[in-house]
């Protein structure tokens, strides 16, 4: 990446000499990704910053740039703007760039795609993404977007928009670059359904991902781990499963470098230490590893999901004064950021603190804040969740209100034993017996 930053500088410093308007910003844009990539953000920040303020005036001061390509170029740093915020985890920070992506994208589809009529230098003629490329990267940040703050209808909706324009595209079918978003996508409706309770179609899109890897195998290097990832998760909120789904975390680790997911798989593992009730130096030697301060750079979403998973086990390990800190720092992380998930999950466990200490009012308003953000977004894990806890408190002083809970939560629990059943007779599901093949596929046979 250190040689593609260097690279791309100099093409923009080299374009900027000829006078290449077009191909100076975007030997530009594409330094300042490479910079995303290598999470270098103040750098990449500043030349964001320059770029936008270029394409800003670009029609007023009279670069040598046609409309459609000014736009194109406006989409393509819209892009990396809201990507900077995703992969800080700044998800509320992201709402404006996105506003402004769309804007960009809804005239770009209206605007004639030719390219600029006076004289200009051949080297302005050089692309190396097309416009139908360009449009599916807006889709993909438009759903891990949506994603992280928690509206799965909304990532679920993006997505497919997507995966349409992937298939009715026959010239995609041999690109390599195309198959990377498509596994992505697949990847983020995975997550919405698994979010949603969705079982079935969660382990279905997975499958899908394995069908690409066998098309591209130079695929599978790099989204392996996501995959062992993904399947951690589902073995998770599968009735039995919480085996495999360490196994498939400390496979994971196996095939990453990225400090990102790195501290995601372990944070995942906490908890499932926790449910396993495990040794205890297992799991203080992994919340060692993934205290708030040794959270990977400026990535504000795991810092607050660390002090989420903290407070967690300090409440399992009865040390109430340390988790109601670290979930009241979560709630004002989460809040900040707008990741609902976390901001309902931190309000459960802080009512969980409360009823310990017999506060019950300050229990329900927390159970009941925490209940609707679950339905908003939605989130079946977190509905089951507040249903019991609702159900509880509303017994003495509210019967009605206990019974309509009560109900709530059980039609809950047989969508979840529905799903479950039909996940498990699923060939799908024999996937997490996937750990050293070199394909999945083998293990789709397996009993």
């Amino acid at each position: 990446i250190s040689a593609a930053v260097t690279t791309l500088a100099a093409g923009a410093e080299y374009a900027g000499r000829l006078n290449a308007q077009n191909t100076r910003i975007l030997f530009s844009l594409s330094q300042a990704m490479a910079l995303l990539i290598q999470r270098n953000f103040d750098v990449a920040d500043v030349i964001l910053k320059e770029v936008g303020a270029i394409l800003e005036n670009a029609e007023q001061s009279g670069l040598a740039l046609s409309r459609s390509e000014i736009l194109s170029l406006k989409v393509f740093h819209h892009v990396l703007q809201v990507s900077e915020y995703i992969w800080q985890g700044q998800i509320k920070l992201a709402r404006q760039s996105l506003k402004q992506l769309h804007a960009c994208y809804k005239q770009l589809t209206h605007t004639e795609n030719k390219p600029y009529t006076g004289e200009r230098d051949p080297a302005d003629q050089f692309h190396w993404i097309s416009q139908e490329q360009l449009f599916l990267l807006v889709y993909v940040v438009s759903v891990m977007h949506a994603l992280q703050q928690g509206y799965t209808d909304k990532a679920e909706s993006y997505a497919n928009k997507a995966l349409q324009l992937i298939n009715k595209q026959r010239s995609y079918d041999n690109d390599s670059l195309v198959s990377s978003y498509q596994l992505i996508l697949m990847e983020q409706l995975f997550l919405a359904h698994l979010l949603r309770g969705e079982t079935a179609a969660a382990v279905k899109e997975l499958q899908k991902c394995v069908t690409v890897y066998q098309k591209y195998h130079g695929t599978l290097k790099h989204h392996r781990s996501s995959l062992h990832t993904a399947l951690g998760l589902y073995a998770m909120i599968m009735p039995g499963c919480l085996d495999h789904a360490l196994t498939q975390f400390n496979a994971a680790l196996k095939h990453t470098s990225e400090p990102e997911q790195i501290a995601f798989i372990k944070l995942n593992s906490v908890v499932v230490h926790l449910k396993q009730n495990l040794p205890k130096d297992q799991l203080h030697a992994l919340l060692e590893s993934v205290e708030p301060g040794r959270m990977p750079g400026k990535c504000h979403s795991l810092k607050a999901s660390s002090y989420c998973i903290q407070g967690m086990a300090a409440l399992v390990e009865g040390r109430l004064t340390d988790a109601k800190r670290k979930l009241r720092e979560t709630v004002v992380m989460a809040n900040k950021a707008d990741l609902n998930k976390l901001t309902s999950s931190a309000f459960l466990l802080l009512a969980h603190i409360f009823v310990d200490i017999g506060n019950q009012t300050d229990a329900l308003e927390m159970v009941k804040s925490a209940h609707e953000i679950a339905n908003r977004i939605p989130d079946i894990s977190l509905q089951m969740w507040s249903c019991k806890m609702l159900e509880q408190l509303y017994r003495t002083d509210q019967p009605e209100k206990s019974g309509e809970m009560r109900e709530l939560r059980e039609k809950l629990t047989a969508k979840i034993e529905k799903e479950s059943e039909e996940s498990t007779s699923l060939p799908e599901h024999n996937l997490l017996q996937w750990l050293d093949s070199e394909f999945p596929s083998s293990c789709m046979s397996m009993v």
